[in-house]
């Protein structure tokens, strides 16, 4: 009886054991589960081919721009700051601040009073030396004196006369004129004051034109030239300024890597201020035959950019160099053609020779 009652002790587990695994680890239809050999390959007895679902953009060629965007300082034409070439008091201010100065307009004017006492005694000497000087060559035809004595008597005269240019010169340093046509700004001296040359009693600048002063990468160094045509707005206002490359650096700044420009441009009724900072526009080139393409369509890759073209309905992988970009739009110079397909959605999920359903 003991060998009967375990033996259906060990039946009793055994049952259970198999009611445990065929409810809880059931074994898979594979004909239902479709991962079976009825649904694991085609009709050709190989697996079937995943197609993927892409929008496309078809590649040609338009004309571009190839503008370059920099920052740049709005510069005066010509800028001087007024110093007095001697020592002295301030004896009359002939200008206003912040008006319009002509060439040549005497602006401040130093004491010169000793100067010119100086310059009246040698003038008196001047005509007596002249006088003198008449006889001597009257008495000379009549051999009344020597030549030594005539050339003497000439030579006192060129002397006094040399002597009386100094003191104009002199004279002429106790005054300050306008070097050019332009507007003065404010003074910082008042009539009475004593000043030395280390004072700056104003500044004139001639604003119109003015200078633009900007600097580029020295990739497009060779591509500046004289007459170039840039664009600018200055901060605070929507306005577009035109202006004309004239001159540039000769060389690249080895520090920076840039190239320093400066352009020209009309301010008529000054409605640029000198000193502002000004957004640059330079067109540098215009591309009849640029091939863009949408900026999503580019792929980065471990050795560059690559895009994925649709040849014969499947995906191809084609690397491409780009350059130009704007907010929506790649340019690309190699890799591609006009005519082209490129896939522009989708393309995660895509892979070489994969075959394409083109939505749109």
């Amino acid at each position: 009886m003991k060998n009967v009652k375990t033996i259906i002790i060990i039946a009793v587990i055994i049952g259970a054991l198999l009611l445990v695994k065929h409810f809880f680890f059931p074994v898979p239809d594979e004909g239902a589960s479709g991962k079976g050999p009825s649904n694991a390959v085609g009709k050709d007895g190989k697996p079937p081919v995943q197609t993927a679902l892409v929008s496309v953009f078809v590649v040609k060629a338009q004309s571009l721009d190839n503008n370059l965007f920099a920052t740049g300082t709005i510069m005066p034409n010509e800028t001087v700051e007024l110093r007095p070439e001697i020592s002295g008091k301030v004896t009359a201010i002939y200008f206003k601040e912040g008006q319009a100065v002509t060439k040549g307009q005497v602006l401040l004017k130093l004491n010169d009073a000793d100067l010119q006492a100086q310059l009246m005694k040698i003038n008196a000497e001047i005509k007596l030396s002249e006088e003198k000087l008449g006889r001597y060559k009257q008495l000379l035809t009549a051999q009344g004196v020597s030549r030594e004595e005539y050339d003497m008597a000439s030579t006192e005269v060129q002397s006094l006369k040399a002597d009386a240019e100094v003191l104009k010169v002199q004279i002429d340093r106790a005054k300050i004129t306008a070097p050019f046509n332009g507007m003065v700004g404010l003074r910082n001296v008042s009539e009475g004051s004593y000043i030395t040359p280390q004072i700056i009693v104003a500044v004139v600048q001639q604003l119109n034109p003015v200078k633009i002063d900007f600097s580029v990468p020295e990739r497009y160094a060779s591509m500046i030239k004289n007459g170039s045509k840039i664009t600018f707005s200055i901060e605070g206002s929507d306005k577009k300024y035109e202006g004309i490359v004239y001159a540039f650096e000769p060389g690249i700044d080895a520090a920076t890597r840039t190239l320093k420009i400066r352009a020209r441009a009309a301010n008529t009724g000054n409605a640029i201020v000198s000193g502002a900072f000004a957004k640059v526009e330079l067109v540098l080139a215009k591309n009849e035959n640029a091939l863009m393409v949408p900026t999503q369509s580019i792929v980065p890759v471990l050795k560059g950019q690559q895009v994925y073209i649709s040849r014969g309905g499947k995906a191809v992988a084609v690397p491409v160099q780009t350059v130009l970009r704007n907010e929506t739009m790649v340019q690309i110079v190699s890799g591609i053609q006009a005519g082209d397909t490129i896939i522009t959605t989708g393309i995660m999920g895509i892979r070489p020779g994969m075959p394409l359903k083109i939505m749109k």
